[in-house]
């Protein structure tokens, strides 16, 4: 199947509220975040999009918040070995629908408002699984849809922090924030406010090891 027509597929099916849980490609950034928390049953997740409809994606990525077309994300996306993009396709469950055109609307009132690369707890700025906290927070009148977590910077196989996220801090001159609440794209996948709709894909899990190359995300080991 092409690139198109798997873009298309994945279109058709999906509406606007939707969540996109993708194991994105990059480099070294990408792949810590991949290593810290697994996804719903131990698949790798390191982004996620929110579908606004007509083919168009909210996301927050370096260096602002955006709207891609959904070709475009998932061109992002890491291949499995079959060429397919890995992704993990969500809608919020029915009782709470009725969200979905306010979360949209304030996912939109973010557009070209800077990345939180340093996940901070500032309103100025957004990272991924944060801008979905955040919009269905106010859409549900500022009760939490979805709750914040713990935030983690250690390897979850090795419990040891990261030597990325010390460099990463230091260079900054602040304290890594571990323990304090934020959010992960992996544990948001785990929410029981969401339904798994499609795993496009063959997504990796926790236990095969090594998830893809760090020098170029683009494939997995």
């Amino acid at each position: 199947m092409s690139q198109r027509q798997i873009e298309t597929v994945i279109t058709e099916e999906l509406f606007p509220g939707d969540l996109l849980f993708q194991l994105r490609s990059g480099g070294e950034a990408e792949w810590v975040i991949s290593r810290l928390f697994a996804g719903r049953d131990g698949i790798a997740i390191n982004h996620v999009g929110l579908y606004d409809g007509d083919g168009q994606v909210i996301e927050a990525v370096m260096p602002e918040v955006r709207k891609t077309s959904m070709d475009v994300f998932i061109e992002n996306s890491v291949r499995d070995n079959h060429g397919n993009p890995c992704l993990l396709i969500a809608r919020v469950q029915s009782e709470y629908a009725e969200l979905i055109p306010l979360a949209l609307e304030f996912a939109e009132s973010t557009l070209a408002t800077p990345y939180d690369a340093h996940y901070g707890t500032g309103k100025k700025s957004w990272y991924c699984s944060e801008l979905i906290i955040d919009a269905f927070r106010h859409a549900n009148k500022g009760k939490f849809l979805f709750h914040e977590t713990p935030m983690g910077f250690r390897d979850m196989e090795s419990g040891e922090l990261m030597p990325y996220w010390i460099a990463h801090y230091k260079a900054i001159d602040q304290e890594i924030p571990e323990g304090l609440p934020g959010s992960h794209p992996a544990l948001l996948s785990r929410s029981d406010k969401i339904i798994p709709v499609n795993l496009v894909g063959a997504l990796p899990a926790k236990e095969t090891g090594q998830w893809f190359e760090s020098d170029n995300g683009a494939m997995l080991a």
